[in-house]
């Protein structure tokens, strides 16, 4: 046993020069040797000696975990095993880095690698595939611990077998319930010594080498060999059961097999009334609809620790339901307080209090999105810009001097977006954003400029959710109801998940549909009562109910037109009137009108200026040169 364990670690520390590798180049690294001009061959070679790398990893660690018990740490596995193993350390202080390095040599580790911060560490882990990872969580300036660990499983950087283990020396609730959301390896308060390392990466690995059949299906994507690895760790090794089981329940959810979800958490209860199983068991119940028996079960589970912000996650979601929004509203934001680093937890808030008619807050929360999400996997523009767009919504409730300074605040967060993302694929969502805040400002004829660069709606563009809601809403403040429509539907078609999040705004885009129909029977209904009086030769009335619909839609053309024509038939036409007449002027000469349209139009305009002198526009001097 000794000789092939010493056989063993001298092929590893052979390959080891090879295993070093860069994810941006295919090069293999070695002593020296590039093999950039026959890529073909280097990244052949590179898949085999990564997967010889795997499994000689497996077969010793299966070997040490049979073999006798002499060694030192008296755990099932000696130093030896540890030799060959990357470890990686990362910590922005030097003083634990070094006192860390210190313990993992005692443990028998040489290959120590050490990172001061989120950045380099993300640099070492493109080129090296890491047994262990062990992260501080305050990294300083940038990316913290649980940012790290999402972006390395958000690009695969981790190998399926890697331990990663969280250190801190904070306590606080908030980092608590971050943690257990994130699901590391393990989690190590500061100050530790020696021994606790030591039992906690020796816990760590064995899980690892149990479960190594499941984390390598799941690595694969294949969650239906990884269920069936769930069931040979239960079967072979009940040690570690209650790991497997817990996987297993959430591959069941997560491939909706809801009702042999619920069976098999029921199976798991009778033995044990553990939180996580009867979170599942609450979870499938919730996709099956029995939602009475549900919301009992998740208020329970909101006094555990390990289950109580996803309890009070799906408590919310199960309000909304039944249409309970500000008990929802409520309800997720203690979730959100509890772990606050979950972008979709806190842009589903966000959802939600617009829902209940709470602008300002759901500003609020977007303001603080994009601190959050700043050096997270969710950093994007669209954080800028769904900030803006909340503020425009909260601006038209304000008197003119706070609306001028909150639509300075979104005009800013979109000069933002250009100097921070290189992307030139958001300057029509941008457009459309300029547009809302040149409409909130009054300037209805400038706002359309924005839009008509954007060029003709497209069914086949691809764009998000929140940038397919703002196009509605700009269109809607604009009147223009039907390109507003087009969007509707065009959104219609995106809101496929079945998430919490999209069930929002689900619910956001049925407010919008109900708005555009009341808006459409409220100017159907003018417009016929308009038409009937301007039939009947009551042309102040039919000029005052057209105005009335203008205001209802500033920019459409055959309103305005209609106020003209109308308009010209007064005798003497009320001041108030007036100013309708310009707004209207303004606009059809800022439009490309039909020859006939147009025609009418000067005719309209001709008249009404030899008898009001006042709606003449006229053409400002052009300044003398100094």
């Amino acid at each position: 046993m000794a000789m092939l364990r010493y056989l063993l670690l001298l092929i590893l520390d052979t390959l080891q020069p090879f295993l070093l590798r860069s994810r941006t180049n295919n090069r293999l690294i070695s002593a020296g040797f590039s093999w950039d001009q026959q890529p073909g061959i280097a990244t052949s070679l590179l898949h085999s000696l990564l997967c010889l790398h795997i499994k000689i990893t497996l077969l010793s660690a299966i070997l040490f975990a049979f073999s006798d018990n002499s060694s030192p740490l008296s755990s099932a596995m000696d130093a030896s095993f540890f030799r060959c193993k990357q470890v990686l350390v990362v910590e922005d202080s030097a003083a634990v880095r070094a006192s860390v390095k210190g313990m993992l040599q005692q443990m028998g580790f040489e290959a120590i690698h050490l990172s001061r911060d989120a950045n380099d560490a993300l640099t070492r882990c493109h080129d090296i595939p890491y047994d262990f990872i062990l992260c501080d969580f305050n990294l300083g300036e940038g990316k913290d611990g649980y940012q790290l660990f999402e972006t390395l499983k958000q690009q695969a950087l981790m190998p399926p077998l890697c331990c990663f283990i969280i250190i801190s020396a904070e306590s606080q609730r908030q980092l608590v319930h971050g943690v257990i959301e994130l699901q590391p390896d393990d989690y190590i308060l500061k100050p530790f010594t020696f021994p606790i390392l030591n039992e906690r990466i020796i816990r760590a690995v064995k899980q690892k080498i149990a479960l190594r059949k499941v984390y390598l299906s799941l690595f694969e994507n294949n969650d239906k060999e990884a269920i069936k690895e769930c069931d040979s760790v239960v079967s072979n090794k009940p040690e570690f059961a209650f790991q497997a089981l817990r996987i297993k329940g959430e591959l069941l959810l997560k491939t909706g097999q809801y009702q042999q979800a619920e069976r098999f958490y029921k199976s798991v209860l009778t033995d044990k009334a553990l939180p996580w199983a009867r979170l599942g068991a609450a979870i499938a119940a919730f996709y099956l609809e029995r939602w009475d028996d549900t919301e009992l079960q998740l208020a329970d589970l909101t006094q555990y620790d390990i289950t109580k912000v996803e309890a009070l996650d799906w408590l919310s979601h199960l309000m909304v339901k039944y249409g309970r929004y500000e008990a929802a509203q409520q309800t997720l934001y203690q979730a959100v307080l509890l772990s606050p680093q979950n972008i979709k937890r806190q842009r589903t808030l966000s959802n939600l209090n617009v829902i209940i008619g709470d602008k300002e807050a759901a500003a609020r929360i977007n303001g603080k999105l994009v601190a959050a999400a700043r050096y997270s996997v969710e950093e994007s523009a669209e954080n800028y810009l769904n900030h803006a767009r909340s503020l425009i919504d909260v601006a038209y409730s304000k008197n003119p001097l706070e609306r001028t300074v909150i639509l300075q605040n979104a005009s800013q967060l979109l000069d933002s977006v250009g100097k921070r993302f290189a992307d030139t694929g958001w300057q029509k969502a941008i457009n459309v954003v300029r547009s809302r805040i040149l409409a909130a400002k009054g300037q209805l004829i400038e706002a359309r400029q924005p839009l008509l660069d954007n060029g003709v709606a497209d069914k086949a563009e691809v764009m998000t959710i929140d940038s397919c809601m703002d196009a509605a809403k700009a269109y809607f403040e604009l009147g223009d109801i039907h390109s507003s429509q087009f969007y509707i539907d065009k959104l219609a078609s995106y809101l496929v998940n079945d998430d919490y999040l999209t069930e929002t705004q689900k619910i956001m885009l049925k407010m919008e549909k109900i708005r555009h129909e009341e808006l459409k029977a409220t100017i159907k209904q003018i417009s016929a009562e308009a038409a009937d009086a301007y039939e009947n030769g009551f042309f102040i009335q039919a000029v005052s109910l057209f105005c009335e619909t203008f205001d209802h839609m500033p920019t459409n053309t055959i309103i305005a037109l209609n106020i003209l024509q109308t308009a010209s038939k007064c005798d003497k036409l009320p001041v108030k009137y007036l100013r309708y007449c310009k707004q209207a002027i303004k606009l059809l000469k800022a439009c490309v009108l039909e020859k006939s349209s147009k025609v009418k139009f000067q005719h309209y305009v001709a008249i009404l200026c030899e008898h009001y002198p006042q709606l003449v526009v006229r053409t400002p001097r052009p300044k003398a040169n100094s």
